[in-house]
């Protein structure tokens, strides 16, 4: 997948250290990318699938989430924002940072040595939550408003936020690594769509592999080298992710749960279920109430 060297129609941003702007879609670009800017996102208004470097999981309005240069992501709607029925929308405010120019911009004030780690640690995606996500936010709406030193004022106070706070959570793994190359792009966006639509129902080997272009063999060794997770785990993940969005919205038995998810059985869905999210189906839900 080839790195754009900034983001698509912000060429202002080759020249600057941010930039901050609202986005309103119908949904948002299904395209699974990286490149070397860093990026902030807070969703507004819109919900489905996000992957950021082998971490699968579902997204919803409200999520705050900031992707380190080289990270691969995307956040694929859900299928009905593609139908255009309901007037849906995906709404986000994005704030990207070069990190080259921030690093040589904050250089001359003094040492500069934490600002790297920071960066080289969000390159496996940062959610922020509680008052630090409340905080950020704040502070990217008023960059909004803001102009020249005074938005820049805002946005070391945010950077400085980002960098203290312990109200995070890492994404993706501790030995992630972005193996992806120029040729991988339209097959791996290829191989993406087909499962976000039919991962509620059994997806062979073979098919997926043709939707790839590949035998199976090769198929199984290029996704997991890619991933860094097998097919039918990265589909699990995808199914419990819908589970867990179910288990919040819905009172539904388990076995019409499971189903729902793709499973035939509740005692695969149970099993998968707690090998995913560290405990059962009933606790999830038992935990997701009191939270309430």
């Amino acid at each position: 997948m080839k790195p754009l060297f900034a983001i698509p129609g912000d060429k202002a941003l080759e020249q600057r250290v941010y930039l901050v702007k609202e986005i309103t879609q119908p949904y948002f670009s299904t395209e699974f990318h990286f490149h070397d800017e860093c990026q902030l996102v807070y969703v507004v208004e819109s919900a489905g699938r996000r992957i950021i470097g082998d971490n699968v999981e579902y997204f919803e309005s409200g999520e705050l989430i900031f992707v380190g240069s080289g990270t691969p992501h995307v956040w694929h709607n859900e299928q009905k924002y593609f139908e255009g029925k309901d007037k849906l929308q995906a709404r986000s405010i994005a704030m990207y940072v070069s990190p080259d120019l921030l690093l040589e911009h904050l250089g001359p004030f003094g040492n500069i040595s934490n600002v790297k780690a920071w960066l080289k640690k969000s390159q496996r995606g940062i959610q922020f939550y509680g008052n630090a996500k409340a905080e950020i936010l704040a502070l990217m709406q008023q960059m909004l408003q803001e102009q020249d030193l005074q938005q820049t004022i805002s946005f070391i106070t945010l950077l400085q936020k980002m960098m203290t706070t312990k109200e995070y959570r890492l994404l993706a793994g501790t030995n992630y690594v972005n193996l992806y190359s120029d040729k991988d792009q339209s097959r791996m966006d290829d191989i993406f769509k087909f499962i976000f639509k039919h991962f509620k129902r059994d997806i062979p080997l073979s098919e997926i592999a043709a939707i790839a272009g590949i035998n199976v063999h090769s198929f199984c060794r290029f996704f997991k080298s890619r991933t860094q997770k097998s097919f039918t785990h990265f589909v699990n993940e995808l199914r419990i992710g819908y589970a867990c969005r179910l288990l919040q919205e819905k009172e539904m038995s388990m076995m019409e749960l499971s189903v729902k998810c793709g499973y035939n059985n509740t005692t695969h869905f149970n099993r998968f279920f707690k090998k995913i999210k560290g405990k059962t189906p009933r606790e999830y839900k038992k935990d997701v109430s009191q939270l309430g």
